[in-house]
């Protein structure tokens, strides 16, 4: 029974020594970096509430996408794609005000590349369109977190079961 327990503790060794190994060269400090990306997330919600399409511009990456899941008009959900150009394309534009907001994000990241995972709501002229989750892809360039691409659900809905139950979990903080 010795050797067979011998052999399990050396197995689980080796695989807690290969794991090590498998860290992306330079690590640096994953709590810090995610908190850079939700700072950046938060950039790219204020600058679409704001129409600053200046920003969005500067924090897309060349060829990102959005892909949208919502209601068909035969009421199968559909994704819809787009370029992330078309959001601040001014044939695009018109006069509501927007307001995106989000909570209880999931951060997921590997070297220069993360995932932000979160529940939104979305603002037109002051009152709710529809709730859903936001997926944003980011990729650091340069040293600065920029979109990749973007896909959300449209979920009129489901605000009342995706809103939090604490407020001072949504961001971005206006």
């Amino acid at each position: 029974m010795k050797p067979i327990f011998a052999l399990l503790l050396l197995s689980l060794l080796s695989a807690c020594a290969i794991h090590r190994g498998h860290e992306p060269p330079g690590s640096v400090d994953v709590a810090a970096e995610k908190v850079a990306v939700l700072a950046a997330m938060d950039r790219y919600m204020t600058a679409i509430s704001a129409k600053d399409y200046a920003t969005m511009i500067a924090m897309n990456m060349p060829n990102s996408m959005t892909w949208s899941a919502r209601p068909g008009k035969d009421g199968k959900v559909e994704p819809v794609p787009r370029p992330n150009n078309f959001w601040t394309d001014p044939a695009n534009q018109n006069s509501n005000a927007h307001r995106e907001r989000y909570w209880s994000p999931t951060v997921l990241m590997r070297g220069p590349l993360a995932v932000v995972w979160a529940p939104y709501e979305f603002w037109v002229n002051g009152k709710t369109s529809h709730c859903g989750v936001d997926v944003f892809d980011f990729v650091k360039v340069e040293g600065k977190w920029r979109v990749a691409n973007a896909m959300w659900t449209v979920e009129a809905a489901a605000c009342e079961s995706l809103r939090p139950n604490d407020g001072a979990q949504i961001r971005p903080v206006d």
